[in-house]
């Protein structure tokens, strides 16, 4: 029988550590051949998973290797209950049923979580953006390891709450950031973010002006808003 636990057991990673590399906690609910194969992925490099399912006998491959458990995730009390709460990401990997999908969907994203969820075709990706789902993949482009292993490589090194909605972010600098001046990034503008600091070896970069440059390797630190951030945190990622 699948091991029907609280994700607390774990070590309480929670959301405002969402990015941490070392290790990640991450939900997947769907556990088909791209759930599982993201799992697989993710627990042989070393991080935690909760993998969901209505059906004991999909999770019973991978029960000794991570935490499950066994339910409806359309309901959320029973998410809540099984520690979904708890994770730095979730990867809805729902395939078989849209609805299911979409509702799981809505319900990690009222728990303030970030999503990574699976279209079944072009539509419905459209419904779960719409849902709110932070990524969308398409089984066709994506497979369950490649996945896994997008979520591993995050720019976001540390993210923490200052006060209510008021986050501070460390992104490693990557991607459109680099070569740029922060009067070219215009990240204030753009995307409603403060930069407060660079961080360049040994060297602290503060207080910032517009004509510095980022370079490849700096670390960010950032304020805003969490969906701000992570806004940003996405374009600075490297290919």
């Amino acid at each position: 029988m699948a091991n029907n636990r609280p994700l607390g057991l774990l070590g309480g990673t929670r959301l405002n550590n969402v990015g941490r590399r070392n290790p990640k906690t991450i939900g997947i609910i769907g556990a088909g051949r791209f759930g599982t194969g993201a799992a697989q992925e993710l627990i042989r490099n070393g991080h935690h998973v909760l993998l969901i399912d209505h059906d004991a006998d999909t999770l019973e491959p991978l029960a000794h290797l991570c935490h499950t458990a066994i339910g409806n995730a359309e309901d959320s009390e029973f998410l809540a209950e099984a520690g979904i709460k708890d994770v730095d990401a979730v990867i809805v990997a729902i395939g078989d049923n849209e609805t299911a999908s979409n509702h799981a969907t809505i319900n990690c994203k009222d728990f303030g979580l970030y999503v990574v969820a699976k279209a079944t075709h072009a539509t419905h990706g459209k419904i779960l953006d719409r849902l709110g789902a932070d990524y969308v993949v398409f089984p066709e482009h994506d497979s369950g390891v490649r996945l896994a292993r997008l979520l591993t490589r995050s720019s976001i090194l540390d993210m923490i709450e200052l006060y209510e909605e008021v986050f501070m972010m460390e992104v490693n600098a990557g991607g459109e950031l680099v070569g740029k001046t922060l009067d070219e990034l215009n990240l204030p503008r753009r995307f409603g973010v403060q930069v407060l600091l660079i961080l360049r070896g040994n060297k602290t970069v503060f207080p910032v002006a517009a004509k510095d440059v980022v370079e490849e390797g700096d670390r960010v630190v950032l304020l805003g808003s969490s969906e701000s951030l992570h806004r940003v945190a996405k374009i600075a990622e490297t290919p």
